[in-house]
């Protein structure tokens, strides 16, 4: 679970980023473990916003999450990265967070990206580590986040 050495996990709802070019055609984004791999890593070393821009996806994420998410991702960036690795994600991953009723995954989740930086441990003695949520939509790997659930009104 995340500590304070974690720099976040870019999937519990806090992080969402604004889209604000063209949003990448299915054929442009990872199909594979590797490529999703690859293309978060040099996403990271060469500092580039529009790719996570194109991996995240951005359903029903609010204004002030984009900010928070903006933010987040950018203090990846230039980190140099000790690994990286896709691990599967439990099935009942987010059944603790999503059983509140009040946030709920915008895609269906299947694996964790992990990646750990080349950094000193905290005091924990745990690298600096940042924890994607990850899913498929048509054939390509995206970036999910969860969301807080819109409130009913009982009108």
């Amino acid at each position: 679970m995340p500590n304070s050495t974690t720099s976040g996990l870019l999937i519990f709802g806090a992080l969402a980023l604004a889209s604000f070019g063209t949003p990448a055609l299915a054929r442009d984004l990872p199909k594979t473990p590797d490529e999703l791999i690859s293309t978060v890593s040099q996403a990271i070393a060469a500092r580039d916003m529009a790719v996570f821009e194109d991996l995240v996806n951005w359903k029903d994420a609010r204004k002030i999450r984009k900010r928070v998410v903006s933010y987040q991702i950018r203090t990846t960036f230039g980190r140099p990265i000790r690994s990286i690795a896709l691990e599967d994600f439990p099935a009942d991953g987010l059944k603790e967070t999503e059983s509140r009723g009040t946030q709920k995954a915008n895609m269906a989740v299947s694996h964790r990206l992990r990646v750990i930086f080349d950094e000193p441990p905290g005091e924990s003695g745990i690298p600096p580590t940042d924890v994607f949520l990850i899913g498929k939509e048509q054939d390509v790997y995206r970036i999910a986040l969860v969301n807080p659930v819109p409130r009913k009104d009982n009108d």
